[in-house]
């Protein structure tokens, strides 16, 4: 498998233009933070294109890099739970969420600190981009990230969410074994990719209503 500037601008334009029209079909204001997942997976995509095409460039690469990380490292473990919760319907289940996005915000915070005192540095594995970035106790950190993350879209009472996390959960596994390396790009593609099947669900919802 090959990752290019090419294959995060298709994915950017694929997720916009269906994230959007999904976004416009949603009329219970509780579905649009889900709704509005892969419209952000798009623009995250985008800006890992721009990195593609500005790679090597000193500053203007690593400012890119940045972009990027803020919805991995800082968006995603706190925007998931939240978007999950906000879409729950089951009390309890709520409440177990309520505990996600706490510890989501923890791992932001110690992520945003990261990224504030580590230097980035943005590179070439394989066919993959390596954000080479000297974070402390980095497994630990990922199981919990994924715990948090996937943990969130697992915890669900919809069935489709249950299987959109089931799925992730997977492709983290493949991206981990496969790409160690690339982790973080690798998998934000394969989830970005995934998310596709929100707007599948949010269309067929709305079939299902009328």
């Amino acid at each position: 498998m090959c990752f290019s500037a090419t294959a995060s601008f298709a994915a950017s334009a694929v997720l916009g233009t269906t994230g959007i029209a999904a976004l416009s079909t949603v009329k219970d204001r509780r579905d649009y933070f889900l709704a509005a997942v892969p419209v952000l997976f798009a623009v995250q995509q985008f800006i890992e294109g721009m990195v593609w095409m500005t790679l090597g460039q000193g500053l203007l690469t690593e400012s890119l890099a940045y972009g990027f990380l803020f919805f991995a490292f800082l968006l995603w473990p706190v925007y998931i739970p939240l978007a999950v919760w906000a879409h729950e319907r089951n009390p309890s289940r709520k409440c177990m969420l309520r505990y996600l996005i706490f510890f989501g915000s923890i791992g932001s915070f110690y992520l945003l600190v990261v990224l504030f005192s580590q230097s980035l540095g943005v590179e070439l594995a394989g066919n993959s981009l390596c954000y080479k970035i000297g974070a402390p106790f980095e497994v630990p950190g990922i199981i919990l990230y994924v715990s948090v993350t996937v943990g969130a879209l697992l915890i669900s009472s919809s069935r489709f969410v249950q299987w959109f996390g089931a799925l992730t959960l997977l492709s983290a596994a493949f991206a981990w074994f496969a790409y160690e390396k690339a982790f973080t790009s690798v998998w934000c593609f394969f989830a970005a990719a995934l998310s596709l099947l929100i707007v599948g669900y949010l269309f067929l919802n709305k079939r299902v209503k009328k």
